[in-house]
């Protein structure tokens, strides 16, 4: 390697010459922040993200670094150019940053980048799931669908841990009784950190404590969590490691669409891939396959090295503010919002809604308003307020349904209006939920939109859109050619 590729480390050189960010200043170190969105009446307000736990805008030292590396941008892995050999070598870095920030130690364990936490979810049950085995894997009904869905589309056994229904926690005893009756059969507990509906934290080293004494490992839908928590996986003889992450990078500030698996090296060295092709082998004849060592057979294709960079680069700027003071500024915008959404008449909040916040949990709110359905809560308070939330069952559809309370024949027609095309009907909540940028002044902006959205209605009249389900206003606020990109 050269003395000048040596020196042109890229991810060491965005952290080097990125600014220092704090709480205090990171609202400048993020996009977009300032956007003007249009609203009914030819009106206009500064936009409002409290959209966080679906993606996060992405940080400007990210953006920044990656327009730096794309005048080297090139192909990875065995190219002997310039640029070649520095994209290789920054790929690679970029996986000694992300691995540093959970914990992970490369010599035992392999972290593989995917496409986002789905994939790396999916890629996780295709190696699990093998049609010999006859083994369970056991999970919660508190799981987004990317965590539910995998492990029954490729025929695992599955058992579920419920919740309880006051609270939204999950029931851990029940957890605990279906460990302790499947003991043996159990090879894989598979959680999620932190609810994206309702922002509560199972307790995954308790849970981790009883799948290694049950024989079995635990794999943690991190998705949620890392963004938001300090998190390391633990050590190789910890009761309480967790043996598989799984996260998305466009949650952690960082565009380009890039994700983590990470779990033992041994693991991905057994059988062949779940996607083959340009770069998982070392050799092919056509009779044979000589399989690459991991993490390069679980790559297969060239890989997304601007996603990798933007994730990494991301990470710097968590660690340049602290991950324990992120956790600590949420906690203070999530007992702000508590304490107001509580005392707005005909508003219901579910999940934990303690304004102590003494058990941990994310700012991630989901409310339900009197009167008037989901869809056109959050339609209103876009179009009329410029605010930013997420409406619907959020991909957790069993969870959300137990913390409705929904029953089983109400759900069978709720599944049959959904094949007729009728969304407007569809049980569900309004989500709040809160990043890093967010401040005191947006969460009471928010607490004023809703006060007067209760108190007087909409100012617009709105339907559904049949192509979306969507609600919106009627006539249209506005052309959405006009805001697009092409």
């Amino acid at each position: 390697m050269t003395s000048a590729h040596q020196g042109k480390d890229f991810c060491r050189e965005c952290a080097e010459s990125a600014p220092s960010v704090t709480i205090e200043n990171v609202r400048s170190f993020v996009t977009g922040l300032d956007r003007m969105a249009p609203l009914v009446g030819e009106r206009e307000a500064t936009y409002v993200n409290f959209d966080n736990a679906a993606t996060t805008p992405p940080f400007t030292p990210a953006v920044d670094c990656l327009v730096r590396f794309f005048q080297w941008y090139s192909s990875v892995h065995r190219g002997s150019g310039f640029k070649s050999l520095l994209s290789t070598h920054t790929y690679e870095r970029c996986r000694e940053v992300v691995a540093e920030f959970v914990g992970a130690d490369l010599s035992r364990q392999t972290l593989i980048f995917v496409q986002n936490a789905t994939h790396a979810l999916n890629k996780l049950a295709m190696r699990t799931c093998l049609p010999s085995g006859d083994r369970m894997v056991l999970s919660t009904i508190m799981e987004h669908h990317s965590n539910m869905l995998p492990w029954r589309k490729l025929g695992c056994e599955v058992a579920y841990a419920g919740i309880e229904q006051a609270s939204g926690r999950l029931d851990v005893g029940d957890f605990e009784d279906k460990v302790r009756r499947s003991a043996g059969r159990i090879c894989l507990l598979t959680v999620t950190g932190a609810s994206n509906v309702t922002g509560i934290m199972p307790p995954i080293r308790r849970l981790a404590r009883m799948a290694h004494e049950a024989g079995a490992m635990i794999a943690v839908d991190a998705t949620q969590l890392i963004p938001h928590r300090p998190f390391k996986m633990g050590a190789p003889d910890d009761p309480e490691r967790i043996d598989f992450i799984a996260f998305s990078a466009h949650k952690m500030y960082a565009p380009f669409g890039s994700g983590v698996l990470v779990g033992p090296r041994w693991f991905f060295e057994r059988g062949s891939p779940d996607v083959v092709g340009g770069g998982t082998i070392n050799a092919v004849t056509l009779d044979d396959v000589l399989w690459a060592e991991p993490p390069d057979r679980d790559e297969a294709g060239t890989p997304n090295v601007p996603g990798a960079l933007a994730l990494a680069a991301s990470i710097q700027t968590l660690q340049s503010i602290g991950m324990e003071k992120v956790a600590e500024h949420e906690r203070d915008l999530t007992r702000r919002a508590l304490e107001k959404l509580r005392r707005i008449d005909g508003l219901k909040l579910y999940g934990l809604t303690d304004t102590r916040v003494d058990e941990d949990r994310l700012g991630v709110i989901p409310v339900e308003a009197e009167g008037m359905s989901h869809g056109e809560l959050a339609a209103v308070l876009g179009y009329e307020w410029g605010i930013g939330v997420r409406n619907g069952c959020f991909c957790a559809q069993p969870y959300v349904r137990a913390l409705l309370g929904v029953r089983d024949d109400e759900m069978r027609t709720v599944m049959e209006r959904l094949a007729r095309g009728d969304h407007a009907s569809v049980p569900g909540l309004v989500r709040i939920s809160l990043g890093v940028y967010n401040t005191a002044e947006e969460v009471d902006y928010l607490i004023e939109a809703l006060r007067a959205v209760m108190a007087d209605g909409p100012k617009a009249r709105y339907v559904v859109d049949p192509r979306y389900g969507d609600y919106v206003p009627n006539p249209p606020a506005f052309c959405m050619d006009r805001y697009a990109p092409l």
